[in-house]
């Protein structure tokens, strides 16, 4: 079994990998071209860390938030070290972070539940839609994952004093990815705590520590901004997060996966009611989830921040496979729903960066100023930096034209630029952009 689980594990790995890198030349998402035209193809590779400013219309602390300091890091140095601007290659890092998210949890869940088991959920998380969309851009929630998986089968295993500081150092590495790998980690001490021994909470205390050192470290700039120079807008209350968290991790928005991993989600937590590690880890979710959903309410809080709990799902629709096989087929037959769910669009440019740029270009060109409204610019500035930044309506004077990338963007500025200057060139994307010009 153990051969076969770890071939099983590598297998799925690597074919997840692959399968995420089609469509890899796309054009980077909102987010990540925020990435890394701050944080990413920056002159300093300290910029990883948001502590500069780089481009001077956007306040650092209103972007902040997109920085996932470890993948930046890396992605910087590969900047640094060869100049790339392909989107193939920053995708790659976060693609190969997934399946090994994908083959390390088949191999583990194999060797526990067996290899039907073990399969099928790793099938489940290689085509969780909030997984897959995650996963194949320029983001960090797959490397937090990644950690987040490896330190827990080290915490399962035999501990050596080598082996716990490996452990440390994947949790401080993941909560350096994403800070809600940290979610993980409180889950951990949850599971020590109910084996209600002191020796072996003494002993993991310093990699504990070691990792929230690490982690806190990573983003303590990008907090500070956030949280005490106001980089976040006014708090707001969203009254079906707790819901769609829960539907998000297992399936939604495709219907039929969700239903069928829901229901084996929930045999499972059945299955493994005995266990006081479970009730101890959903327990310390319930408390994060609602300290910040009802005490804290961030303006920005979405389900794709636990994303790191997708491998925990799959946990229980193993531990439910093995006690009813028959639950395997259905496993997998949500998978493959979910999978031709994500067919349409999977290589569709999400922005219209690369257009905008060439027709910056062509503007350029034709001895007229490109003019971009401002919040534009944050992630144009991912493929040209050769135009100018409208904040104000009298500023549109100066414009030959205006592209307009994305819908955040002063609206009252944009329905004027439309009046301004009335022939518009739509530049097709799944949100299109639009070139205007008189």
């Amino acid at each position: 079994m153990g051969k076969k689980a770890v071939a099983a594990g590598v297998l799925l790995g690597a074919a997840t990998a692959a399968v995420y890198m089609i469509g890899s030349n796309r054009s980077f998402g909102y987010d990540a071209a925020a990435t890394f035209a701050n944080f990413v193809a920056t002159p300093s590779v300290w910029d990883a860390f948001a502590v500069n400013t780089v481009i001077p219309t956007v306040p650092l602390k209103s972007v902040a938030s997109n920085d996932h300091v470890l993948l930046s890091l890396i992605s910087h140095l590969i900047y640094s070290s060869t100049g790339s601007r392909s989107e193939v290659v920053y995708r790659l890092v976060p693609a190969l972070a997934a399946g090994g998210v994908v083959g390390v949890s088949t191999t583990a869940l194999a060797q526990r539940f067996g290899l039907l088991a073990g399969g099928a959920a790793g099938l489940f998380i290689a085509t969780d839609p909030l997984f897959v969309e995650n996963s194949r851009d320029l983001r960090g929630y797959s490397l937090a994952a990644l950690g987040c998986v490896l330190a827990t089968v080290i915490l399962a295993g035999r501990w050596t004093r080598w082996r716990l500081i490996a452990y440390g150092l994947l949790m401080g590495l993941a909560i350096a990815a994403q800070l809600f790998a940290g979610v993980v980690l409180l889950m951990h001490v949850a599971w020590i705590i109910t084996r209600r021994s002191w020796p072996q909470l003494g002993r993991l205390a310093p990699a504990w520590i070691a990792a929230s050192v690490i982690g806190v470290a990573a983003n303590a700039n990008i907090q500070v901004m956030e949280l005490l120079q106001h980089g976040y807008p006014p708090g707001v209350f969203y009254p079906t997060f707790a819901r769609d968290l829960l539907l998000f991790l297992l399936g939604a928005p495709v219907l039929i996966p969700l239903g069928l991993w829901l229901a084996t989600a929930g045999l499972g937590v059945w299955t493994l009611r005995g266990q006081p590690w479970l009730w101890a880890g959903i327990a310390v979710v319930i408390v994060v989830v609602g300290v910040l959903w009802v005490g804290l309410r961030p303006a920005f809080l979405y389900p794709r921040f636990f994303i790191v709990l997708v491998p925990a799902c799959a946990l229980l629709m193993a531990a439910a496979i093995a006690r009813w096989r028959v639950l395997g087929p259905v496993v997998v037959a949500g998978a493959v729903v979910a999978a031709i769910s994500q067919v349409p669009g999977y290589v569709e440019d999400p922005l219209a960066l690369p257009q905008a740029a060439a027709a910056i270009e062509r503007i350029k060109a034709e001895g007229k100023q490109a003019c971009v409204i401002h919040s534009d610019e944050q992630v144009l500035a991912a493929y040209t930096k050769d135009f100018s930044v409208v904040s104000t309506p009298d500023q549109l004077a100066g414009c030959g034209a205006v592209v307009v990338v994305s819908w955040n963007v002063d609206l009252a500025v944009r329905d004027l630029a439309a009046q301004e200057f009335p022939r518009a060139t739509l530049l097709e994307a799944y949100y299109p952009a639009v070139v205007l010009e008189r």
